[in-house]
């Protein structure tokens, strides 16, 4: 092909492509686009978070100011209802929503989809780990009675937990259950106005910095969408289409 007819062609190569891209008949297509992008996103965004906290400056000082001034002004039933927040979000309650999705899609015989969701909650508390032993952040000084197991700070194992936990469910029943969209569009608000109110609870008891749970979402965020990447990308080698 000569030089003249790649430049003539160049244009509708691109436009096809993209085309391709934000096709939404295909994995490969706007599924992949979406994963992609969205773990680039929370790539970056958890690489300025984690550079901001390392450099213990202007960050640090307003992790520092949030978390002394909700103690400040924490009371007994906000202690309370936030403990019970952070306890519905927890790795552990998590699990257990793991174990019962696991067995529910092994049920509906969707395997690829099964793998998915299993990688997506064991590799969580590992990506969480390797990063907190990396880090080395210390902890606030006000939560040490909600801490079942000394560990480090930076990223919340709780956040990860529950964005993997939630999310994951909220997209297994998005390609799976289709009631009216007014319901679809509330249980989507419902459920990441839970994730949201367990990161804040992890703040609210004082056993993280803002930082640390932005950086959990964040880590979640990317390997959640790594997962339904690398599923959207074996449903195409087996020929399937995107949807349900």
């Amino acid at each position: 092909m000569g030089l003249s007819t790649l430049r003539a062609t160049w244009p509708a190569r691109i436009r096809a492509f993209i085309a391709a891209r934000l096709d939404s008949r295909s994995y490969l297509g706007l599924h992949l686009t979406i994963a992609l992008v969205v773990a680039l996103a929370a790539i970056w965004s958890f690489s300025a978070l984690l550079d901001a906290v390392l450099d213990n400056a202007t960050l640090v000082r307003l992790d520092v100011a949030a978390v002394n001034a909700l103690h400040a002004r924490a009371t007994p039933s906000g202690l309370a209802f936030f403990n019970a927040i952070s306890n519905a979000g927890s790795p552990r309650a998590m699990t257990i929503l793991a174990i019962g999705g696991a067995i529910a899609i092994l049920m509906a015989h969707r395997r690829t989809v099964l793998i998915t969701w299993i990688a997506a909650f064991a590799g969580s508390p590992i990506i969480e780990n390797v990063i907190k032993r990396a880090v080395h952040r210390s902890r606030p000084p006000y939560g040490a009675r909600y801490l079942i197991n000394h560990s480090y700070s930076f990223p919340s194992g709780h956040s990860m937990a529950s964005f993997i936990g939630i999310g994951m469910l909220l997209y297994v029943l998005s390609v799976s259950w289709h009631p009216p969209r007014a319901v679809r569009v509330a249980v989507f608000v419902l459920g990441a106005t839970f994730v949201v109110l367990v990161g804040f609870s992890r703040v609210y008891l004082g056993v993280h910095y803002p930082s640390d749970v932005l950086g959990g979402f964040a880590a979640a965020a990317a390997w959640m969408a790594v997962c339904l990447s690398a599923m959207g990308v074996r449903l195409h080698l087996r020929g399937l289409v995107a949807g349900p």
